[in-house]
């Protein structure tokens, strides 16, 4: 029979409990066994990570210290031990555990150790940068560290930095072909094809069938890959067993074939793509209709005028900020472009601030959206502004600048919260044809969460969501939210940049019609189209795929005409179903 105070049936019992994240019933059983069995690593980790979130840091530490005494270069207790100091907010003592845990095991400090998974689990890309800054100081000769810290600037999003921490961690690691992806990535960003070319066909001396470089070279508009060049793309296909590996090949061919003006090879490509990139999409990750659908409707049902209005003036008056939604493919990376070629405005590309900055606000309120405070609204507001000034000091930015644009289209889901968070802010809506955005999200893919694009019924469900939600925010908002289309945008880029800048209560300059020739840093799906001359190839270019789309072009043309009608009345009237096929 089991005896239930034994150390043993703690523990176990304990970590199952663990597991299942039953913290509050699991502690007091790790923390009889773990005393029962102080220099049990497993046991005293488990316990330590419980510790501080009940808020008993210093128990925790305690606990370390005494096993580290019997211990002293035992590596997963180093590990661990670093792991809760960041939990605690000492990043000091963490990077000096995680020195000791290098000096016992050098690996653990390589890229894809425990040094690097415990980083990107614990703290932010800036905590994590600046710890691994001080442990390339202190091992100037471990090359791994250096490509840890390279992957956290990346991650921070200081790209310059990032670029001289790879080039260091190459001149030690000359044979690496992540870092001479990286490299490549980096220069595209900038639209220095030629050494992004460079990069990748260095890459590809040692990993011919490589699928990011590969990737890469077919995504420059400069390149076309030859016959032979487009066999290796089939061949690796045929011989990557990973997933993920074999999508990326597939979104290679399609660049290929889009190019090459085969629009079925490069839907078939597209669907295997998609296929595949569903397949590697782990169950708990899947889009859920149902629940996106939920969360409209209680976005829709919270955050109504009588709420906003009463929450007008609790947020940040900070005119700074601006904030261009609209759904993915729809312009929006456009449209900050050719405004961050103002010369007293940057854009911090697509920032996650706004989600985050609404999940605290109401965190303080027992997450009711009535119960919001002003109090609540102020410190998130407030927080999320100091935010998007660290990005733009660490994207190397004019800091005084006049404002900040931050293109996340997925803010338009929470336009509402923009307008009390910032009630001085501009708000710019994109649109564009449903039947394009679709077209352009199933051809390409983008970002790790957005895994509803791999469905065609998915991506018509989304298009639907964002208009009836933004029927709501029109409602709500007024004039607060300035509406543009991406198609009048590109017929008439003066007009319609004159009307947003004064929304935005900046001059006109000409220099945002030049904005190709604009030298900064794009790393969204459309980099490249953005280094272009405006131009109207991207319009209605859902008419070559309509044999692809045709399971939801009904649905489309719908939101279409819809579209038309609310643009103004007297459309419905020329909108002929001749505009429904192609």
């Amino acid at each position: 029979m089991t005896d239930p105070s034994d150390p043993g049936t703690d523990a176990s019992l304990g970590m199952q409990l663990a597991r299942e994240g039953r913290f509050a019933q699991a502690l007091p059983l790790l923390d009889r066994a773990n005393r029962a069995a102080p220099v049990d690593v497993a046991l005293l980790n488990a316990v330590g990570n419980l510790l501080v979130l009940a808020g008993r840091g210093d128990d925790a530490q305690q606990r370390y210290r005494l096993a580290a005494t019997a211990l002293p270069f035992d590596l997963k207790l180093l590990c661990g031990w670093a792991r809760i100091s960041l939990m605690l907010g000492d990043p000091a003592q963490a990077a000096e555990l995680f020195a000791r845990a290098i000096a016992v095991d050098r690996r653990c400090g390589n890229p894809g150790g425990w040094l690097e998974s415990i980083l990107f689990e614990v703290v932010d890309a800036d905590t994590a940068t600046d710890l691994t800054q001080a442990l390339v100081a202190r091992l100037p000769s471990h090359s791994g560290v250096r490509g840890v810290h390279a992957k956290m600037l990346l991650a921070c999003e200081r790209l310059n930095d990032a670029q001289t921490a790879l080039e260091s961690y190459l001149s030690m690691c000359p044979h690496d072909i992540w870092a001479r992806v990286k490299l490549g990535g980096l220069a595209v960003g900038r639209g220095d094809q030629q050494t992004a070319r460079s990069c990748f066909l260095a890459a590809l001396e040692r990993d011919r069938y490589n699928p990011d470089a590969l990737w890469g070279l077919a995504e420059l508009v400069d390149f076309r890959l030859d016959a032979d060049q487009i066999a290796t793309l089939e061949t690796a296909i045929a011989c990557n067993p990973q997933a993920n590996a074999r999508a990326r090949l597939h979104e290679a061919l399609v660049l290929c074939h889009e190019r090459g003006g085969d629009p079925q090879a490069a839907w078939r490509h597209a669907t295997s793509a998609n296929a595949l990139r569903a397949q590697a999409t782990a169950p708990t990750l899947r889009h859920d209709t149902h629940r996106h659908e939920q969360r409209v409707i209680e976005l829709i049902g919270h955050c109504t005028q009588p709420l906003l209005e009463r929450l007008r003036t609790a947020g940040n008056p900070d005119t700074r900020p601006v904030f261009v939604i609209g759904l993915p493919r729809s312009g929006t990376t456009l449209l900050e472009r050719m405004l961050a070629a103002h010369p007293h405005i940057v854009g911090v590309g697509e920032q996650g601030f706004a989600e985050a900055a609404w999940r605290r606000a109401l965190a303080g309120c027992g997450q009711s959206h009535a119960g919001l405070t002003p109090e609540a609204v102020a410190s998130a507001a407030n927080w999320h502004l100091r935010r998007l000034e660290q990005r733009v000091r660490n994207l190397g930015l004019q800091r005084n600048a006049a404002r900040i644009v931050d293109k996340l289209p997925d803010n338009y889901l929470l336009a509402g919260w923009l307008s009390v968070a910032f009630p001085k802010a501009a708000i710019i809506h994109v649109q564009r044809d449903p039947r394009d955005v679709a077209l352009s999200c199933w051809l390409r893919q983008f970002g790790d969460n957005a895994h509803w694009i791999h469905d065609l019924d998915h991506i018509a469900h989304r298009i639907e969501l964002h208009r009836r939600i933004m029927r709501h925010w029109r409602a709500a908002l007024g004039s607060r939210v300035t509406e543009v289309r991406y198609e009048d945008l590109i017929a008439e880029p003066e007009i319609q940049l004159r009307r947003i800048l004064a929304a935005m209560g900046m001059d006109w300059h000409p220099g945002v019609l030049d904005f190709a020739q604009h030298g900064s840093y794009v790393a969204t799906a459309s980099r490249m189209q953005v280094r272009e001359p405006i131009h109207a190839c991207s319009m209605a270019r859902w008419r070559r795929y309509a044999f692809g789309l045709e399971p939801i072009l009904p649905r489309l043309s719908a939101v279409a005409m819809h579209d038309a009608i609310e643009a103004t009345p007297a459309a419905a009237a020329t909108f002929r179903m001749d505009t429904v096929v192609a």
